[in-house]
């Protein structure tokens, strides 16, 4: 079936260099458990292994290969991921430091060392993060496309920005005096410019702070001019008003400067229990604006006494937090770098495809009622989904729909479906998730608009996150009713379904039909927890199950017989499951591992990992999808699942994998797997130092780019040219 070919004291920080003595001392690793080996010799820093997935995200940029707009794009992913990783990450190891500097992560790595190691990659990735901004602004250069500051503009050009600024952006912009009233409390996340104006009519200095409007676009495109077209960064828009915004000083000079400061991400909750979850959340949220400073960047070449004046105004800046950088803070808004429609700039149009047993068919829910239909987005269209929900909405005999939200699109079509069926009648239970991080906002206002339509609103399960993504469908059909499940590995979201890769298996099975039902009503009167033989559900029986399955794979082994596992998955860093794969390498099972983000396994190592192969595969679209196949004694199985293999996926989270048995849909995945283990253009292998070195094509062997395989190996599908790889 399977082919298997600082010390955190005040006045040090995230970007002080610990000096070796002082890592001797308090970096210690603490002994692991198993065999005396210490967490360095058993397992790779989750924090360093997360940098490394976003060096992945970084060497896309800096591959003259990809086209000028996504390299660019790539950076701003980069920037984005970085951001929240000091968001997340690196505030979690401030408040760990703060208990002593004993602390170790969960892995057992001292909290000094790994903020000594955080501190030399994020400076190295900076680094090459600027050497490849540079390069992808001349490609496009070569293109005729200049990226202008306020200093290349001709004499057209400058009026046109000019009127630009005063029709669209100076009636948003708020300025502060800040060298009279103080500096207020900044916004995360976004960029401020320190203004600077000199000799003005009471000759003195005077300073401002402008907030850079966030929902203006970030790039302005100006007139094509001899063949060539200008693009400017919406902060040097901003710099060509600034003597216009401040006239009345009648300044000599002004000056603009860029800062932005990163907060604490984590949402203190109010523990009252006469308020609702609802207040808790939005007070949580708002508390969150004021979370401690964690990093702040300024520009450069900002004066020194300017830097001084405005540290002493915020007061609360750690010293070796306050991090130098360049002209443009936020670079994550290069994921929206205007592509001037020009295909030659981008990967191109990719339509998503409908899938071959349900293009042209009137109704969803009887080609399901005939067999299971497994959907791969972005290569399948999420439309089909939203299609289904639209037929329930409407469709006489479904009598109730329920479904489990975690992140949704804004102005999300989901939404509008589960409202038209309220509408129409139908009984609508929603299973809403409030505390997915950085869409709490979101979630509240969705929660509202659902209230609103008189559908009924749950909040998960108390003191669990519910991450599962589940959808039941219930149809009277007949004298009898019948369940229509959808179990998948992505979110209900039409947004990121166009660049997340992620399975949803569609099916009218009664196996998966009814204990999925049985977790609805679970979710509904907790008390009452169900019996899961088909489904595996955290917090109850993931990690029980998968390790059975895997202790199955070693009796296979010990036996002489062929025995193997493969695991894709996003994260990879629960020290429990990772010893046990390291058992199952030392007994004889061969196992192949896609692992998206961070790994905490190291792979290839001898005596502990020899038959373990780890890969990584970052390209055009963002691997989402968790899948579990076994050799199962020459019988495989094969799973998919919401379920990372992290600590909190498996003992704190609502995650369900789901067995996928019908034989055609276990070819598919098959096919797919096999694409991403062939993958010679996109795959890095993780080696035990995690060099991400991408995986060689032998001089005269086919290139296999597995994602451009995988939307070709459904289009022959949808054309009738059968399952062939």
């Amino acid at each position: 079936m399977f082919t298997l070919d600082r010390r955190w004291r005040r006045g040090t920080g995230i970007f002080a260099f610990v000096s070796s003595d002082s890592k001797a001392k308090s970096g210690k690793m603490m002994p692991s458990p198993k065999g005396g080996m210490s967490p360095q010799e058993e397992f790779f820093n989750r924090e360093l292994s997360w940098l490394s997935f976003n060096e992945r995200v970084l060497q896309e940029a800096e591959d003259e290969q990809v086209p000028p707009v996504e390299r660019m794009r790539f950076l701003g992913i980069f920037s984005n991921n970085l951001d929240e990783f000091f968001r997340v990450r690196v505030a979690a190891l401030r408040r760990m430091a703060l208990l002593g500097k004993r602390t170790t992560t969960t892995l057992g790595f001292g909290v000094e060392e790994t903020v000594t190691g955080i501190t030399e990659r994020v400076i190295d990735l900076q680094s090459r993060f600027n050497q490849a901004f540079g390069e992808v602004e001349g490609q496009l250069s070569e293109q005729g496309i200049d990226l202008m500051d306020e200093g290349q503009l001709d004499e057209e050009q400058w009026t046109f920005v000019r009127d630009h600024f005063d029709r669209k952006v100076r009636p948003q912009l708020v300025p502060i005096l800040i060298s009279d009233v103080g500096v207020p409390e900044l916004r995360d996340g976004t960029v401020y410019h320190v203004i600077q104006l000199e000799g003005d009519v009471s000759k003195r200095a005077r300073f401002a702070l402008l907030e850079l409007p966030d929902h203006l676009d970030r790039f302005v495109v100006l007139p094509a001019k001899a063949g060539r077209q200008g693009i400017m960064f919406l902060d040097d828009v901003v710099r060509v008003g600034l003597p216009r915004l401040f006239s009345t000083f009648q300044p000599t000079a002004v000056s603009a400067f860029a800062i932005k400061v990163t907060r604490d991400a984590e949402i203190d909750m109010d523990d009252d229990l006469s308020k609702s979850l609802l207040e808790k959340m939005r007070k949580g949220i708002a508390k969150r604006k004021h979370g401690d400073y964690v990093r702040f960047l300024y520009d450069r070449t900002m004066p020194a006494e300017l830097l001084k004046f405005l540290i002493r105004k915020l007061g609360v800046i750690d010293e070796a937090n306050i991090i130098p950088g360049g002209r443009y803070h936020n670079r994550r808004d290069l994921m929206d770098f205007p592509d001037l429609d020009l295909p030659d700039l981008t990967f191109g149009k990719m339509r998503p495809l409908p899938h071959r047993h349900l293009q042209g068919k009137p109704s969803i829910f009887e080609e399901v009622a005939k067999r299971d239909i497994l959907l791969h987005y972005p290569y399948h269209a999420f439309s089909q989904l939203v299609d289904m929900l639209r037929e329930a909405a409407i469709d006489p005999k479904v009598t109730a729909i329920r479904i489990n939200l975690y992140r949704v699109a804004k102005n999300s079509h989901i939404i509008n479906a589960l409202t038209s069926a309220a509408l129409n009648g139908k009984e609508v239970q929603v299973v809403i998730e409030l505390h997915a991080r950085f869409d709490e906002r979101n979630n509240i206002k969705v929660t509202q608009a659902l209230q609103e339509a008189g559908i009924q609103v749950i909040f998960g399960v108390a003191g669990l996150k519910t991450h599962s993504k589940l959808l039941l469908i219930t149809r009277k059909e007949g004298r009898q009713e019948r369940h229509y499940a959808h179990v998948g590995t992505g979110n209900f979201n039409e947004s990121t379904a166009g660049v997340f890769s992620d399975l949803a298996l569609l099916t009218a099975d009664k196996r998966v039909a009814g204990e999925v039902e049985r977790l609805f009503q679970f979710f509904e009167h907790n008390y009452q927890r169900g019996v899961f033989r088909h489904l595996i559900v955290s917090p109850y029986s993931t990690r029980r199950r998968f390790s059975q399955m895997i202790d199955r794979e070693i009796a296979e082994a010990k036996a002489g017989r062929k025995a193997w596992m493969i695991l894709k998955c996003n994260n990879l860093t629960d020290a429990g499951m990772i010893r046990k794969l390291y058992a199952a390498s030392q007994a004889g099972v061969d196992i192949k591992l896609i692992v998206r983000g961070a790994c905490a396994l190291k792979a290839g190592v001898r005596g502990l990992s020899d038959r373990i192969e780890a890969f990584s595969v970052v390209g055009r679209f963002l691997e989402h999808a968790r899948v579990v196949a076994f050799g199962a004694g020459g019988k495989p199985e094969f799973y998919i699942s919401s379920a990372d293999w992290m600590t909190r996926n498996l003992d704190r989270r609502i995650e369900v994998s789901v067995p996928i048995y019908d034989e055609t849909l276990q070819a598919e995945i098959s096919a797919v797997l096999d694409f991403q283990l062939k993958d010679n253009v996109k795959s890095r292998k993780l080696d035990k130092k995690q060099r991400n070195r991408y995986v060689s094509c032998p001089d005269g062997a086919p290139r296999v780019d597995s994602h451009k395989s995988t939307y070709a190996y459904y289009k022959r599908q949808l054309q009738g040219k059968g399952l062939g790889r």
